[in-house]
């Protein structure tokens, strides 16, 4: 659902911009969170499947499983402070659809670390946690709406 939320929040973002290369860019996000959709599916399946096998290949599947929360909070920041910097030139009847588009880049951004701390849980190896939480940390940040 996070990459889902991020690709909807793209796409309304994609169509209030104004600037071309803004729009090329929401597109883009949200070309690569709708991918992320099929690819999370496919790689967390894989992680199913490492559950019958040893804990070892486990622990590899589970990280591979996740680049991809940590790939969508990254385009979900991007979204969000494309949206604050849009609010300048949108139109007052249609900052409601740019209001939305910032829940859900919001929501994208809570539902990826959600599932990234989950998967932290899991693997339990704190190096490999304080890694993934310093790379997050890097990644610009947003608060409120």
């Amino acid at each position: 659902m996070a990459a889902l939320s991020a690709a909807l929040a793209a796409a309304l973002l994609e169509k209030l911009t104004l600037a071309p290369r803004d729009r090329r860019r929401a597109r883009a996000i949200r070309q690569s969170c709708l991918a992320l959709i099929e690819r999370d599916a496919l790689v967390f399946s894989r992680v199913i499947q490492a559950t019958r096998t040893s804990p070892h290949v486990v622990a590899q599947r589970l990280k591979h499983a996740t680049h991809i929360p940590c790939q969508i909070v990254r385009y979900a920041r991007a979204v969000h402070e494309a949206c604050r910097t849009a609010q300048r030139e949108i139109k007052p009847q249609f900052r409601s659809d740019l209001r939305c588009a910032m829940a859900l880049a919001h929501a994208a951004d809570v539902s990826g670390r959600a599932l990234i701390e989950t998967n932290l849980a899991w693997l339990n190896d704190s190096a490999y946690a304080k890694r993934i939480r310093q790379q997050l940390g890097s990644a610009p940040r947003h608060h409120g709406r």
